[in-house]
């Protein structure tokens, strides 16, 4: 089997794409000869930039299948890993007659690939970034862990320092970054807990900044109802990887089941995070990888109870105590001294 041009395909956002970067590094030290070949959606391919994994990145903007399986047949790539099947990629790669086409057997559709595993995502039994790399097992490359990977120019880092300094963060404390929403992924922790430890945060000599994603206009709320008004850098005001910048420079990152927390995990920026208990939205599926899975101590994580008869939708996830969630934040944050992020260049 011909194996020199592989395709990665993960149309999603972007905990899934960073989720799915451990199957590049896989096949990278097991293929070093491949060309690595990304299809993903434009506002997700900048996380793949200066990825040495990735080879080249193509964009799928939501043209037909037809045109799409054109894109791909003029590649003549020898196999596509499917992480997220959707019919409209299976029709294509099946119409582009890719040789090897791997995905989940979970749709119908799923008799469009070559290779079909039974991987019952839905049950959240096993790591989303796990289930990923079993996908390359019929390509003959043995199932091992790899970190998510997210590379930032020197430069880069040196912008996002001056936005940061140009918001009278001085590095002489440490910066925690709060990011309180979930971007439809997840359910969150409340708001008003998110602003209670802002609060204490602050007055415990640390320096806030609260990021948001688009359609995440919290900070009015924030701003109105905190008795010490931290940073806020507004939605859409920064690109995806000037964010990721920002991140760089945090000693911690407090969120959700979200993207945000992803990019923190890929730059090795401590965090914690709230999770529902529910299956598919658990930190067993979609925690830090792989660092909740090898129980790591940079990356605390806290889960809502689960009640009896609870569903998805109807988490109480304010059962996750500001308290709780402050004293992970307090043993995160005295491992280092003030300003630690800022010697990370």
């Amino acid at each position: 089997m011909s194996l020199d041009k592989i395709l990665i395909v993960r149309t999603d956002r972007i905990g899934d794409v960073l989720l799915t970067t451990p199957v590049s590094t896989a096949l990278r030290h097991t293929l070093p000869q491949a060309k690595i070949t990304w299809l993903v959606r434009p506002y997700a391919a900048p996380l793949l930039e200066q990825n040495p994994d990735v080879d080249r990145v193509l964009l799928d903007k939501g043209q037909s299948a037809g045109e799409l399986a054109a894109m791909i047949e003029g590649e003549k790539f020898d196999a596509a890993i499917v992480a997220l099947p959707r019919w409209r990629i299976a029709w294509a790669l099946w119409h582009a007659k890719v040789p090897v086409r791997i995905g989940p057997a979970s749709k119908l559709y799923s008799v469009l690939f070559t290779h079909r595993l039974y991987q019952h995502r839905s049950e959240g039994k096993k790591h989303e970034a796990d289930y990923n790399l079993e996908l390359l097992e019929p390509l003959g490359v043995s199932f091992k862990r790899y970190p998510t990977r997210l590379i930032l120019t020197d430069a880069e880092r040196k912008m996002a320092r001056k936005i940061l300094e140009s918001h009278r963060i001085s590095f002489s404390k440490p910066v925690v970054v709060l990011h309180p929403g979930s971007g439809g992924s997840s359910a969150r922790w409340p708001l008003t807990h998110f602003m209670v430890l802002g609060d204490r945060l602050q007055a415990a000599g640390c320096d806030v900044v609260v990021t948001g994603g688009p359609g995440e206009d919290y900070q009015y709320i924030m701003i109105d109802n905190m008795h010490r008004i931290p940073v806020f850098i507004a939605a859409g005001s920064v690109t995806l990887r000037e964010l990721a910048a920002l991140y760089s420079w945090a000693d911690l990152i407090v969120t959700n089941s979200t993207g945000p927390l992803h990019l923190a995990v890929a730059l090795e920026v401590p965090t914690v995070s709230v999770y529902s208990p529910i299956p598919t939205c658990h930190p067993r599926r979609w925690g830090p990888y792989p660092a909740f899975l090898e129980q790591r101590s940079e990356h605390q994580v806290l889960v809502a109870p689960m009640h009896k008869q609870q569903r998805e939708g109807q988490e109480d996830m304010g059962a996750v105590a500001v308290e709780g969630v402050w004293r992970a934040c307090e043993a995160r944050i005295k491992r280092k001294p003030a300003g630690a992020g800022a010697a990370k260049v």
